[in-house]
C-alpha cells in the first residue's frame, strides 16, 4: 500500500482528535476519505482498484460490507449529513498546511 495513505490516515486521525469531533461515524468516514484520495490518485485503473481493496481490507471491510454500511447511512439524511461533514473535515484537515508535520518538529 502506498505510504501516502498511511500518512494520510495518521494525519486525519490527529486532526479529528484535535477538533474534538469524535462521533460514531469517524472510523467509517476515515475509510471513505481514504478511498476518495485513492480514487483521485489512481483513478479507475487496475492499480487503483487494488489500492482501494487494500484500504477496505485494512479496515476490516469487503467491498460489499462497506457498500451496505454507506447505503444504511444514505437512507437517513440526517446521519448521511453528519457522515459527509466528518469526511469533509478529515479531507480539509489533510489539505491545511498547519496539519503538516514540519521538519524541525520531527524527533531525531
Amino acid at each position: 500500500m502506498p505510504k501516502f495513505l498511511l500518512i494520510f490516515a495518521l494525519l486525519a486521525l490527529c486532526a479529528c482528535e484535535k477538533k474534538g469531533s469524535a462521533n460514531k461515524y469517524d472510523a467509517l468516514a476515515l475509510v471513505y476519505a481514504e478511498l476518495r484520495v485513492a480514487m483521485q490518485e489512481y483513478g479507475e485503473t487496475t492499480n487503483g482498484r487494488a489500492v482501494r481493496f487494500q484500504i477496505l481490507e485494512k479496515h476490516g471491510f469487503s467491498a460489499d460490507s462497506f457498500e451496505i454500511k454507506t447505503e444504511e447511512l444514505r437512507k437517513e439524511p440526517e446521519k448521511w449529513l453528519v457522515f459527509q461533514n466528518t469526511v469533509i473535515n478529515i479531507l480539509d484537515a489533510i489539505a491545511k498546511p498547519d496539519t503538516i508535520v514540519k521538519k524541525d518538529t520531527i524527533a531525531k
